[in-house]
């Protein structure tokens, strides 16, 4: 893996290309007609188009000012080192001479394969291409029952016959773009939610049998070789390898989609969750989180990237205002490389097939200061300066770069604690400053004049070998045992029900005179078997999750040999009776010895309050035992 993804890593910076029919009426991609609410809230676009109108946009879709070699030469000015194109997005129309379809731009006006343009001029230009490609597809009838509103079915339909016909022309168009378009360096999948749908492991051995060193990102299952948070940076950390399943498997992602529109239609919900979507616009939400540590060791290292918008849409909106200035957009590539991220940062070309002004004038920014400033990019990565006021720090060989964010008022940039011995520092253009250095302290003289430019870089010459820069943070543990699990959810499910049980039987029971042996019989074996049954239906799903998730450590395979019901009100239904019969038999037993006549209500409500407690318990000791002892099945 390490071989494969050194030219990536290397790269640090590459171009996203959003295109497509969606660009005629300067709407956002597929999601206007998959949830119109949500991408509105999310892309601040309040544009709308009907599904009718939006399947109509191939008709008059003509891109005649696209030109492939004037979108590569303006990437390569801005310093970047790849691009990533949209070959299909969640809309399902191609931009490339797909097989199996007639929604594809050579069925088009302009009728030439964009994808193709697009890879021969990198092929000239000798910059890497990866293309985008969306499991999701609202336009085939094997993806979901096209007779309905994409609204009704956007995340997929799996269980119709039809989803395995469905599968086979995924594999027909990558078959195609890995075969027929040069060489392809990335397969960038965005399966939103519910990856195992889609059977991973099945696309991922056709892409390394087909292309073996092209790069596959984090949204299509495991077997990937980076992740990809989406219109945020990790600030807590760097990301670390978890060794945990994608959480895009999680099948209730599709479910947690479909909770989020619905709860768009509350009124007293709809204003919070705009929020949220704000918050996802102006990267403050972290919408696909990462594992963070503090300074992880390089075999701990999670390759990731960043895919951030420069305004508020991926999409061409040509009512877009709320531009990211060129100065953020270089911090933001630093604040990537200081964690030892790539930035892929998007372009929504027109209708015309041209970038808008406002995005060539900010790549063209980012393409000046890269032009001093490249050395401080290319190649480097993380190390310990992490979280300092005046800016960022990145890292390659023996030079460690100081990204000045904010220029120091009294002409001192100090870096506390700095790892190791600074030999020299130098002002990038190679004018050389005096500094000091001591309890592992480095102070440095800065130019009495803060020079011009969004970003100021000094250089600083160290020894890589000084013990400061491997001085990494212990691997953290997130795991835990089955039975570490099993005494967390015993204990907390006991508590729960102690204390709400026990209320409502004094609330029940207070002013009662001595109640039946009958009456407490029949409590008892009612209480334990609603009280069972719920603990355990909730408690193998969730338990199931977690397994799922990796977040238990099953260590023996072979001790997982129990038969046990696939549904969880079946499992529930299950341990119910046994802690009916077992444990309901026995309280009831207990009751008898003591006075088998009757019980002070007294003695009832406080022996209730216990038992119930206990019956939690119980049951999810129970419960859980035998979900991590069930027969592994394929999910």
């Amino acid at each position: 893996m390490e071989k494969r993804l050194a030219w990536f890593q290397q790269a640090k910076f590459g171009l996203f290309i959003h295109w497509g029919i969606y660009a005629e009426e300067g709407v956002e991609a597929s999601w206007p007609i998959m949830a119109p609410d949500l991408s509105e809230a999310m892309f601040q676009n309040t544009k709308r188009i009907s599904q009718v109108e939006y399947e109509q946009l191939p008709k008059s879709f003509n891109p005649v000012e696209f030109d492939a070699d004037e979108w590569v030469r303006i990437a390569k000015e801005a310093g970047m080192r790849y691009i990533v194109f949209t070959a299909k997005h969640h809309d399902g129309f191609c931009m490339f001479d797909a097989p199996g379809t007639e929604y594809k731009i050579t069925n088009t006006p302009y009728g030439k394969d964009i994808c193709l343009e697009l890879a021969q001029a990198c092929e000239r230009a000798g910059m890497p291409l990866g293309f985008y490609y969306s499991p999701p597809d609202m336009h085939h009838p094997g993806y979901r029952d096209t007779s309905k509103p994409a609204i009704k079915n956007w995340t997929g339909e799996p269980d119709r016959k039809e989803w395995g016909d469905y599968l086979d022309y995924m594999e027909s168009h990558l078959r195609k773009l890995l075969s027929d378009y040069g060489k392809v360096s990335i397969i960038w999948f965005d399966g939103l939610s519910n990856h195992g749908k889609y059977e991973p492991e099945r696309f991922h051995q056709l892409v390394y049998d087909l292309s073996p060193d092209t790069l596959i990102n984090d949204r299509l299952g495991n077997g990937f070789d980076y992740v990809t948070p989406e219109q945020f940076i990790p600030k807590q950390g760097i990301p670390a390898r978890t060794g945990k399943p994608a959480p895009g498997l999680d099948p209730g992602g599709d479910g947690f989609f479909r909770l989020v529109c619905t709860l768009f239609n509350i009124p007293l919900l709809r204003g919070w969750i705009r929020r949220q979507m704000q918050k996802y616009a102006d990267g403050t939400l972290e919408l696909t989180p990462v594992h963070q540590e503090p300074y992880p060791s390089p075999d701990r290292f999670q390759p990731w990237e960043t895919c951030m918008t420069m305004g508020q849409t991926w999409a061409y909106n040509p009512n877009e205002t709320v531009w990211k200035s060129p100065e953020t957009l270089i911090q933001n590539l630093i604040q990537v490389v200081s964690r030892g991220g790539n930035y892929l940062l998007n372009v929504g070309p027109t209708d015309r097939g041209v970038f808008p002004p406002e995005a060539v004038e900010r790549l063209k920014a980012i393409g000046n200061w890269m032009d001093e400033n490249h050395a401080a990019i290319y190649g480097n990565t993380y190390t310990p300066v992490q979280g300092k006021a005046w800016g960022q720090a990145t890292r390659k060989d023996d030079k460690v770069y100081l990204h000045i964010f904010e220029w120091p008022e009294n002409g001192k940039l100090i870096v506390d604690p700095f790892p190791g011995t600074a030999s020299e520092v130098c002002y990038s253009p190679g004018e050389v400053l005096a500094f000091t250095q001591q309890n592992g302290k480095l102070e440095v003289q800065l130019p009495e004049q803060e020079p011009g430019g969004p970003v100021p870089v000094l250089q600083v010459g160290i020894d890589p070998d000084q013990p400061g820069w491997s001085a990494y943070s212990p691997a953290e543990v997130l795991t835990v045992s089955p039975m570490q699990f099993i005494k967390n959810q015993a204990k907390s499910s006991a508590i729960i029900n102690t204390v709400g049980n026990g209320l409502i039987a004094l609330w029940s029971y207070w002013s009662r005179g001595p109640i039946p042996f009958a009456e407490t019989s029949i409590d008892i074996l009612i209480t334990v078997a609603i009280i069972s049954f719920l603990t355990a239906w909730i408690l193998i799903g969730s338990t199931r999750g977690e397994i799922r998730k990796g977040n238990i450590a099953l260590s023996d395979e072979e001790s997982r040999k129990l038969k046990f019901p696939k549904s969880s009100a079946l499992g529930a239904l299950l341990v119910m009776l046994v802690c009916l019969i077992v444990y309901g038999g026995l309280l009831v037993g207990l009751i008898y010895l003591s006075n088998p006549a009757e019980i002070s209500n007294w003695a009832y409500i406080i022996f209730k309050a216990f038992y119930t407690g206990g019956t939690g318990a119980v049951t999810a000791a129970l419960a859980i035992w035998a979900v991590v002892h069930e027969k592994k099945r394929s999910e």
